[in-house]
């Protein structure tokens, strides 16, 4: 680790000692020069399903490396994501026209399905990702939080109804869910974002890119 970072391990070690589960910290860019601690109220879930959706570079928007944010994601939970794609295709169409972004939270996934959702986050055609169910939270002093919405049995047609966040930010480890002020559901954990600054926009990068890999590894 270089030395040029021992700010950030220093910020890190600190809500380490308050926090000692690292799926409930989480960076984003800071809009001045310091670096900030603060906390949100948000869901957690299980981590991205394949690399593929973690790019080093995103949108101008979201600048945080390895990592993915889906803006006003309607969320779809089942429990076997193994269904035909020709099923997916109705609500995929549906959320592609209408802008928005589509989350697929399931323990189990189709290849075929797996490449699609991937093959459109590339491609840009539907803004989208495909996590995993939380597990485990438990055994770090966290207790084991359920989804507060229906497991569906099939893909719904259209997205009417569904639940839907303010925003998903996405990395390997886990995901997290921050509620819209519409929302029926209550956020359950407390949330540490730590806020980077830096020099400049590459330095910034640089040092979310070593926060990130430092906090997944912690």
């Amino acid at each position: 680790m270089s030395a040029e970072y021992s700010d950030l391990r220093d910020v890190l070690a600190e809500v380490s000692r308050n926090v000692t589960d690292s799926r409930l910290i989480w960076c984003t860019t800071a809009d001045g020069f310091e670096t900030t601690v603060s906390s949100r109220r948000g869901l957690i879930l299980g981590g991205a399903w394949s690399p593929r959706f973690l790019r080093d570079r995103e949108a101008a928007w979201w600048d945080v490396p390895w990592t993915m944010n889906l803006r006003a994601p309607t969320i779809v939970t089942i429990e076997k994501a193994v269904m035909p794609l020709s099923e997916w295709l109705p609500l995929m169409e549906a959320i592609a026209q209408a802008g928005t972004s589509l989350l697929l939270v399931t323990r189990d996934v189709s290849t075929e399905l797996l490449r699609t959702f991937i093959v459109n986050a590339l491609k840009e055609t539907l803004s989208c990702c495909v996590v995993q169910k939380a597990e485990g939270l438990d055994g770090w002093g966290v207790p084991v939080i359920s989804t507060p919405w229906e497991v569906l049995g099939t893909p719904p047609k259209n997205a009417n109804g569904l639940p839907q966040a303010a925003e998903a930010w996405i990395r390997r480890t886990a995901t997290v869910l921050f509620p819209a002020p519409e929302s029926e559901w209550l956020p359950a954990q407390d949330i540490t974002i730590i806020s980077v600054g830096g020099k400049n926009h590459d330095d910034q990068h640089d040092r979310l890119r070593f926060l990130v890999e430092a906090i997944q590894n912690s």
